[in-house]
């Protein structure tokens, strides 16, 4: 009985020894393996070498505008604009917007001095923007001016972001850099104020070879005469261009009214007037007194187009009012 359990355990002994070799044989199999391994690159450094994954550019921008910053899209194309300076500045910029307005009355056509306006959905006037047909159009970026659609802001933010400038007229430089911002197209905004200035200063140049003229600027309408003075759209390009104005003109301020019996304010070397009303004009030739002034006697009195020189407020109008005072007062 005693050797038969002592035959059990030899056998028990052995079965485990062999486990116990089986176990070192793999071990020792595992072990090369993984020495095996050691020739390749590191985990970290494959890492390292692996692409990085390409990142999406942004879909959004931020611009600052009248009210703080703004989210717009990295690039527009569905625009509407809500005056004809946003209008002119886009179209210089080669960018057509999809809606803009009419100056006076809706369904009024563009500016004739601005090209490439065929297919603009028209959207009211600037005065009175139609907010269901700017809705119509799905834009997804609106740009309009504080001063003019302050009331409208938050609607059409609930339509498309909404950027604005402060106001019109003496800070259109500014407006135009904002214009290009907001359509990312700043280098583009850069070049055309450098151009701008280029212009100016040759204009500067040619202009002090020249007898000194002095301007005058006015708008008859039906019931009064009216200045304008050096803070307005056109004056602001006068004083950068170094021209001089008449010396009641010459001060500071958007513009003043006066009478018939007043007229010897319009009087200048050159005369310069525009009106939206076609009787306003001829009203004011009949009068004894404007015929009598030295501007007027000596036959430089020019009509200019008011559609630029008053209402354009974006690069294209500049340089037009730059090209009539090339004609007017370089030799």
């Amino acid at each position: 009985m005693l050797a038969s359990k002592q035959v059990h355990s030899l056998k028990r002994w052995g079965t485990l020894s062999l486990i116990a070799l089986v176990i070192l044989i793999l071990s020792a199999c595992g072990n090369g393996e993984s020495n095996k391994g050691n020739t390749e690159a590191p985990a970290a450094a494959v890492k390292e070498n692996t692409p990085a994954a390409t990142v999406e550019p942004s879909t959004e921008r931020t611009v600052k505008d009248a009210y703080g910053d703004v989210k717009v899209p990295a690039n527009p194309s569905k625009i509407v604009v809500l005056d004809i300076g946003a209008l002119d500045n886009l179209l210089e910029l080669g960018i057509k917007p999809i809606g803009a307005p009419s100056i006076l009355a809706a369904g009024d056509p563009y500016p004739a001095y601005l090209k490439g306006t065929e297919g603009i959905q028209n959207i009211g006037s600037v005065n009175e923007p139609n907010l269901e047909a700017i809705d119509a159009l799905k834009p997804d970026l609106i740009i309009g001016n504080k001063d003019t659609h302050d009331a409208i802001y938050s609607q059409l933010g609930q339509i498309a972001p909404t950027v604005f400038v402060e106001t019109l007229g003496v800070t259109w430089k500014n407006n135009l850099q904002l214009h290009a911002d907001a359509v990312n197209k700043s280098e583009e905004g850069k070049k055309l104020l450098d151009a701008y200035q280029a212009r100016i200063d040759q204009f500067k140049a040619d202009l002090a070879g020249q007898d000194v003229k002095k301007v005058s600027l006015f708008r008859p309408r039906a019931d009064k005469i009216q200045i304008y003075l050096k803070d307005t759209f056109a004056g602001t390009i006068m004083t950068d261009a170094g021209v001089q104005r008449v010396d009641s003109q010459n001060v500071e301020g958007f513009s003043k009214d006066v009478t018939e019996e007043q007229m010897t304010e319009l009087d200048g070397d050159v005369i310069l007037w525009f009106n939206r009303e076609p009787d306003a004009f001829a009203k004011l030739e009949k009068s004894p007194l404007w015929t009598s002034l030295p501007g007027v006697q000596s036959k430089q009195v020019k009509p200019v187009d008011w559609e630029y020189w008053m209402s354009g407020l974006g690069i294209q109008a500049v340089n037009k009012v730059v090209d009539d005072l090339h004609s007017f007062l370089l030799k």
